[in-house]
């Protein structure tokens, strides 16, 4: 599978083009922001969009996992859109969800969309933030550790390919920071060149953009 190795936090990582943080040397992975059920939110609420973003999320997530080797897997906040996503969501989808806990050490770093009276009922360990070898995962960014390996803003940049252009999820990074991109299917996106996302990053940053199952440097 096509990917970028980078290093951050003087660790080893890999980018993948579906959204993946790969960290080899842990057997971890590291996704954000699959926001579960949000199609059937918006479907309830009259917004014709059809509510197959769970079950296409997890049959992605479960791809990586079969192909790789994976211990356990850090959500980085924002497992499910809301409060009432667990009850909408097909029997299918639970059924993958519930495989994956089954089998591998799964750990929920809190965010703001987050139910935690019912995801405390499911089998994931839940934490404000994680620490490991002096670098900090979490939803937000953090202001405590150095290295910072965060979601919540949903990058996105505009590229030109085939003198079209389109807009991508992508990876931003600098020494100190990390900013991951969504994993679910319909989360939207937030442009790199919004001042939050400035504000954090400033000018001196990589992105790494993929497109076609392709991760790119730009």
């Amino acid at each position: 599978m096509h990917h970028k190795d980078i290093i951050f936090g003087g660790q080893n990582f890999s980018i993948f083009p579906s959204g993946e943080l790969y960290w080899k040397a842990k057997k971890t992975l590291i996704i954000s922001d699959l926001h579960f059920e949000k199609g059937s939110a918006y479907s309830a609420s009259n917004q014709f969009i059809p509510p197959f973003d769970t079950i296409e999320t997890l049959r992605q997530l479960t791809k990586f996992i079969n192909a790789h080797a994976v211990e356990s897997i850090i959500f980085l906040g924002d497992l499910i859109h809301d409060k009432l996503a667990f009850q909408r969501m097909a029997k299918k989808s639970k059924e993958l969800f519930f495989e994956i806990l089954e089998n591998i050490d799964c750990t929920l770093t809190v965010g703001n969309h987050d139910n935690l009276l019912f995801i405390r009922d499911i089998g994931l360990n839940l934490a404000e933030n994680i620490v490991i070898d002096g670098i900090c995962f979490s939803h937000h960014p953090s202001i405590d550790q150095k290295f910072s390996v965060f979601g919540h803003y949903h990058p996105k940049v505009r590229l030109k390919i085939n003198s079209r252009g389109i807009w991508t999820p992508c990876f931003i990074l600098n020494e100190e920071r990390l900013l991951m991109p969504s994993y679910g299917y319909y989360t939207g996106g937030l442009s790199i060149k919004n001042k939050e996302i400035q504000k954090l990053f400033g000018s001196r940053h990589e992105i790494f953009p993929f497109v076609k199952k392709k991760v790119y440097k730009l």
